[in-house]
């Protein structure tokens, strides 16, 4: 008998993914537990793999459909021939009926009879007790964000200034109703303030909290299109590559950014590793490098200010009772960052452990969701790329971002005024100066250099 694939569950609050891409086509043989497909949610691009091995007999979604959580995408069987009739949960999320080309036949199906069969099925899935299909809608832009709820509650929320990400929804799928949004501000929620923008248009008199992408003026002439006299390839942003610009133009528009960095003499650090890297390798598979140190420094200096795991809502201050540190990892299309999960009861060997688990999965595109997201503090480390000093975006709803430079060789002037050659770095730490002032950011960084440059109690 031929198996169904579902859409797995693939973390809390997760209901639904955007497919991305089959990487199998009907009639291909599939080995257990190889990729099958890949799916995009609005934290990690991810691979689902094969539940079991054979032959894909059919597939019933295609590219960019959304699909939810336990809905049938595929039958796998002992035959590429097997028949097999699509199920009545393989209604692709974006469409109110199943749509007949979403459905591809393997080379032994009738397809035209697999499609009549889902779409006489697909007609009862509310009376057989599946998760109902919904839309996506273009709406106009508003202060909403990219949340789940109607037209009709996104244009009140625009209309009476509020952020409905702060908005929570006790509707299907936590979908926020009118009745949620009434609750939030008769119970005294905050509303998103409105900014005056100088223009001679009476037209720009306001602008939202989520404002449009800002677009350039291109010509056309000639099917060629110039910007500036230019030629210019328009080509679009990719999934990741679009999360990543809201979210930062976003960070930008509510932190108040504000660097400092420090030098770190990193010559006992740099000891340490020499002596132990070889036994470290030995007993745990794979090679101690510097970041986890970093990221040690990073997770005691929080627990003596724990302002920086702090959020910011509002005039309030959220504190966390956990550290969970995001990490960046650069990879093809952009760049990731997985968090370290409770990292404050953590000694260094489990952080690199930890490092190292996320970073191979990142690169290979099997992260969960769960392991993107929330995040307190996070760490970058463009020093590995050779570079010397960065300011980063804070990662949003975070108030701090820990930068390191690269370890450089070169000469310092040491006790009695001695010059010495010494593996130097620097460290900066950005911070929300809504919540963090100067000074705070100074001992930050001051409690880290004390830190690496007297290592004691790492347990390596």
């Amino acid at each position: 008998m031929a198996i169904e694939v579902v859409v797995p569950l693939m973390g809390e609050g997760i209901f639904e993914a955007t497919l991305v891409k089959w990487l199998k086509k009907p009639g291909d043989k599939v080995e257990k537990d190889e990729p099958l497909l890949e799916v995009s949610t609005d934290k990690v691009d991810t691979e689902i793999p094969a539940i079991a091995g054979g032959y894909v007999i059919a597939l019933y979604a295609q590219a960019s459909d959304v699909v939810l959580v336990d809905q049938v995408i595929a039958h796998i069987g002992a035959s590429p021939d097997e028949k097999v009739t699509a199920p009545a949960r393989a209604t692709p999320a974006k469409s109110p009926t199943p749509n007949p080309s979403h459905v591809s036949a393997g080379p032994g199906q009738k397809s035209g009879a697999a499609n009549k069969s889902a779409m006489s099925i697909g007609s009862q899935m509310t009376t057989l007790g599946a998760r109902p299909a919904y839309q996506t809608a273009t709406v106009p832009l508003e202060l909403a964000g990219s949340v789940r709820s109607s037209p009709l509650v996104r244009r009140m929320a625009s209309e009476m200034g509020v952020d409905l990400r702060f908005v929570e929804g006790t509707g299907q799928f936590s979908r926020i109703t009118k009745q949620d949004l009434q609750q939030f501000l008769s119970g005294g929620g905050s509303r998103v303030p409105r900014v005056e923008l100088t223009g001679s248009s009476p037209e720009s008199s306001v602008a939202q909290a989520d404002m449009a992408p800002f677009r350039v003026k291109t010509r056309e002439s000639d099917g060629v299109e110039t910007l500036e006299g230019v030629g210019v390839r328009r080509e679009p942003m990719t999934k990741m590559r679009k999360l990543i610009a809201d979210h930062m133009v976003q960070s930008i528009r509510t932190s108040a950014h504000v660097t400092t960095t420090i030098e770190i003499d990193l010559e006992k650090v740099v000891q340490l590793r020499r002596d132990k890297n070889e036994i470290f390798s030995e007993r745990n598979g794979f090679k101690l490098t510097f970041t986890p140190f970093f990221l040690h420094a990073a997770i005691q200096a929080i627990k003596k200010d724990m302002i920086f795991n702090c959020s910011v809502d509002g005039y309030d201050i959220l504190w966390k009772d956990d550290i969970n540190l995001g990490c960046a990892v650069a990879i093809d299309e952009g760049l990731i960052v997985p968090v370290i999960k409770k990292a404050q009861d953590l000694s260094l060997t489990d952080i690199a452990g930890r490092l190292n688990d996320l970073a191979i999965r990142a690169r290979s595109k099997s992260l969960k969701p769960d392991e993107v997201k929330g995040g307190t503090f996070s760490v970058t480390n463009p020093g590995m790329f050779g570079c010397l000093v960065s300011t980063p975006i804070i990662n949003q709803p975070q108030v701090a971002i820990m930068s390191v430079g690269g370890i450089i060789r070169r000469p310092v002037v040491v006790e009695n005024d001695q010059i010495a050659i010494r593996s130097i770095a620097s460290l900066g730490i950005t911070f929300d100066h809504r919540v963090i002032d100067g000074q705070g950011g100074a001992r930050f960084l001051s409690n880290i250099k004390n830190a690496l440059e007297s290592p004691t109690d790492l347990g390596i």
